[in-house]
Formats: C-alpha cells, sequence, structure tokens
C-alpha cells in the first residue's frame, strides 16, 4: 500500500463515468474526481507545499473537500479539517499547533480569516468558489498540469489532524495515518457489505470525523457515490432516501428525532435505505421501534477520534435484542474491558474501554505525554466506561469523566439518561454533576421540554421503579433552547456543568 489517492486511480480507470461525488452545484464523477485531485497536487507542489506540510481545511461541505484531502495524500502533506463551529481564538489556537502552511476555505469564513492570515499568509490562503478582490482562488492551483503519481507516501505517514471536540478539555491533534484511513474502510466495508453501487448522502460538517473519515472514506475506497449537502434539512433529507438513490445515511440521534417528526414521515418510501448508522450518543429504544415499524433497521455504531471514528458496531438485526449496545468490535479492530490494574473484567463489571487494531491513532500531534498516557502497549485507553456481556457484547456505561461520585458511589449519567428520555415530555436530556456539600457531587437533569409545568416531582415518580435512590436526579433545570451540543451531536456537558455550578455560587453568594 502506498497513499489513499491510489483509490480515486482506480476508479478513474474502472468507472471513469459513474458519479463519485453529486452536489447542487456540480458533482464529479470518478473521473473527474481524479484530474481534480492530480491539478491540484501538482498545483501544490508548485506554491511549495511539500511533504509533511499541514494544509487546513475551513469551507462549507463541497465536493473540493474531498479533492483537497486526495491531493494531500498525493504528495505526502497532512489535512487538517477545522470545525467550521470555532471562533477566532479557537482557530488561532489549532491553526497555530499545526503550524498550518496553506488553507483552503470560502467566503463564508471572511469574518474569522483574519487569524489565520497572521498564520500562513495571505498568499496561502485559497478560496473554493467565489474568490474575493486581490485573493487566490482554488482554480488558480490547477494551471500547473496533473500529478498522477505518488510522490514518496508510505502507510505509515500522517494524513490527517483531527483535532478533539475538546467536550472535557483542550483539544488535541489526532495524527491519522494512511493506514489508519484503509483500516476504517475495510472495518466499514466489511460491515455495512458497502460496494460501488451503494449511495450515501453527507449532511453534517466533513471537518468532523464522523463525517470526513469514518463515513466518507470508505465510500472512497469502494466506489460508491456521495450525495453532498452543505447543511442538514429533514425534508430534503427524505427527499434524498426516497428520490436520489440513497442507500447509506450516517447520522445522531437528533437527526432521526427530527426525520421522524415530519410530518408526512409516514408516508414517505425509506424502502431504498440499506444501512442506517447512528453513532454519537445512544440510540433511545422508541427510535429503534418507529423507525423498526418503517422497516428501517438502525445500526448502532461507536467510535471516537482517536479510533479512525469507527470502532464498534451492533448490527441492526440485534438492535431490539440488545438494546442499548454497541456491539463487537469491527473487522481488524480488537477491544476489551479492564479495571484500573488492567485486569480483565468479568461480564456485567465496568471498567475502561481499550480498542486496539488497525484503526489507533499513530499519535497525538507533538505532544509524547497524551500520546504515552493514551495509547499503552498498543492499547487506546478511550476514558470511556463499558461493560460486557456473556456474548462479548459491549455497553457503554459513560464517559469516566462524567462519572458522579455521590457519597462514594460512582453514578453514570448515562443510565440516568436513559430511563428519563423515556418520560413522554422530555425532549431532550443530559445529566451532569455538581458540587454537594453532603455527597460530594449530586445528579442534576437538565431537560428540554415543551411543557414548562415539568416538575421535578414528575420525573422522580417516572424512574421510581427504574433507578436506585441514590441514582435520581435532586434537581431539575427546565430548558427551552436545545442543549449545546459540539459539530458531532454530542452534548457539551462541560458547558452544561459550568454555568449550573457558576448560578449556584451566585445565588450562595447571594444568600
Amino acid at each position: 500500500m502506498t497513499g489513499i489517492s491510489g483509490w480515486v486511480r482506480h476508479w478513474a480507470r474502472f468507472g471513469a463515468d459513474r458519479p463519485a461525488l453529486l452536489a447542487d452545484g456540480g458533482g464529479r464523477t470518478w473521473g473527474e474526481l481524479e484530474r481534480g485531485c492530480a491539478e491540484l497536487a501538482a498545483g501544490m507542489v508548485a506554491v511549495g507545499i511539500a511533504h509533511g506540510d499541514r494544509v487546513g481545511g475551513l469551507m462549507r461541505n463541497a465536493p473540493e473537500h474531498f479533492e483537497v484531502v486526495l491531493a494531500c495524500a498525493r504528495i505526502g502533506a497532512v489535512f487538517v479539517p477545522l470545525n467550521p463551529l470555532l471562533t477566532a481564538g479557537e482557530l488561532r489556537d489549532i491553526a497555530g499547533d499545526a503550524e498550518l502552511a496553506a488553507v483552503v476555505t470560502d467566503t463564508g469564513f471572511l469574518p474569522v480569516l483574519g487569524v489565520l492570515e497572521e498564520l500562513v499568509g495571505a498568499a496561502r490562503i485559497f478560496f473554493v468558489g467565489e474568490v474575493p478582490e486581490q485573493a487566490r482562488g482554488l482554480l488558480e492551483l490547477r494551471s500547473h498540469g496533473a500529478l498522477g503519481h505518488d510522490l514518496d507516501v508510505h502507510a505509515d505517514d500522517p494524513l490527517m489532524i483531527c483535532y478533539t471536540s475538546g467536550t472535557t478539555g483542550r483539544s488535541k491533534g489526532a495524527v491519522l495515518t494512511h493506514a489508519n484511513m484503509e483500516g476504517v474502510a475495510a472495518s466499514a466495508i466489511a460491515v455495512d457489505a458497502l460496494g460501488f453501487r451503494d449511495r450515501a448522502v453527507v449532511t453534517v460538517p466533513l471537518a468532523f470525523t464522523g463525517a470526513g473519515v469514518s463515513f466518507a472514506i470508505p465510500f472512497l475506497r469502494c466506489g460508491g457515490s456521495i450525495l453532498v449537502r452543505d447543511s442538514f434539512d429533514p425534508a430534503r433529507l427524505l427527499d434524498d432516501i426516497e428520490h436520489r438513490g440513497v442507500s447509506f445515511v450516517g447520522v445522531v440521534p437528533v437527526i432521526l428525532e427530527r426525520l421522524a417528526a415530519q410530518p408526512d414521515f409516514a408516508e414517505r418510501d425509506l424502502s431504498g435505505l440499506r444501512v442506517a448508522k447512528v453513532g454519537g450518543a445512544a440510540v433511545p429504544e422508541h427510535l429503534l421501534r418507529t423507525y423498526h415499524d418503517r422497516g428501517v433497521g438502525l445500526v448502532n455504531a461507536y467510535g471516537l477520534t482517536e479510533g479512525s471514528g469507527l470502532n464498534l458496531e451492533l448490527q441492526a438485526h440485534e438492535a431490539l435484542r440488545r438494546i442499548g449496545s454497541v456491539g463487537i468490535p469491527l473487522w481488524g479492530q480488537e477491544a476489551r474491558v479492564v479495571d484500573a490494574s488492567g485486569r480483565r473484567c468479568a461480564p456485567g463489571e465496568p471498567g475502561e474501554l481499550l480498542i486496539g487494531g488497525s484503526c489507533v491513532l499513530k499519535e497525538y500531534w507533538r505532544d509524547p505525554v497524551a500520546t504515552a498516557a493514551t495509547v499503552r502497549d498498543g492499547w487506546l485507553h478511550t476514558g470511556d466506561l463499558a461493560t460486557t456481556d456473556e456474548d462479548g457484547y459491549l455497553r457503554i456505561v459513560d464517559r469516566s469523566k462524567d462519572m458522579i461520585i455521590s457519597g462514594g458511589i460512582n453514578v453514570y449519567p448515562a443510565e440516568i439518561e436513559g430511563v428519563l428520555a423515556g418520560h413522554p415530555d422530555v425532549v431532550e436530556v443530559a445529566v451532569v454533576g455538581v458540587p454537594d456539600e453532603r455527597w460530594g457531587e449530586t445528579p442534576v437533569a437538565c431537560v428540554v421540554s415543551a411543557n414548562p409545568d415539568l416538575a421535578l416531582a414528575d420525573l422522580t415518580a417516572y424512574v421510581a421503579d427504574s433507578l436506585a435512590t441514590y441514582k435520581r436526579p435532586t434537581r431539575l433545570e427546565l430548558r427551552t433552547e436545545p442543549l449545546p451540543r459540539g459539530m458531532s451531536g454530542k452534548v457539551l456537558k462541560r458547558e452544561l456543568r459550568s454555568a449550573l455550578v457558576e448560578r449556584m455560587s451566585t445565588a450562595g453568594a447571594g444568600a
């Protein structure tokens, strides 16, 4: 194996006229994608971007995203996806840490480009689509011929630096190699039986590892096609499934909720949807049953940036029989659950989930201390608490950093959330721990509800038969606005917790 740009070269030979990317502004056949990759690769070399240089991508979803990634792959450069939701200050931190040599962007990000210009220079910022006055366009790079071969690229060379979401602390750059991409592609193709006749639709930013790596990379490998959308619209997504030949979607539960809430959901033809993969959070039972009743089985997937975004999967035919499980390791990967001493936990005993195999990151970018703490003896320490059952199927109990210790007893927010989610008045829920003088910490339920009269007593009565007393929330934070979420769809519990603690401190000072 050399670099992953060989994949597009292969499919350009075996199906040059077949669609690779579809988009409203113009898609790409496999032949056109190969040509775009080759021309951008030559242009990057011409402007001095070399093997190992980092190229940032700050753009809305577009076919050019794939061309830039593949061009980087061809010359041995490293693509750094930049979260489009970040502030200018956050972008400065990441771009400075990665020491970007160039940035590809679009005019939608003009308000924050000043900090990137300071770091890389205006001459190294290239625009997709409309080009502002005195700026440089991506088309300019296409005027230097075409580079049809890899430039000394090896399997262990970095291809991407994906910065972690930072939901529990400072973002770190996970270095993913060409071999990692081969690993995640092989895993997904094997478990989901992906082939060149499959068509996926992407609606979340490709800067998110779940979209740009574990979702998109397998389709570049198997020769399928990707319908590129720059935003999520529930009615349009249903149209894409019904009328655009979409056979594969990768979503988070909140997207499924919004699809099911469409007034014509029951009449939509979903028969072409072969794989509906759900990640980012546990799939509530009511969603499993809603889609099962429409003939759509949901595949529950687990992955993290440091594991190339896809590590465990529960097949659709197991979903209702193993509710709450995230399945077993994919092909080429391993998993184990261990206690603090490294001993493998017995079935049902909580411990830390470790991941091994082809998808584990090479390192954290220029952070050997964090790398040594996270990858030990080849095993990725996820920080997630999990259990196995007698058949080896895994269940995520919680994030170790989210775990609440109340009165010396471990309390797992995910367990509480799973029960509260079944309450008819609960639209969204997140449970966080806050300081408590008596117990050390106590659980607080942050709930989005359309019922303004929902009270803690209602929730306490609802969970009485399901949760022990020490697991029941002692406080209800009723919200009308959606819970804060990162780009991956995960609730930003750190923000919730900080706001709660600050209000409690202010109230205490006022007393």
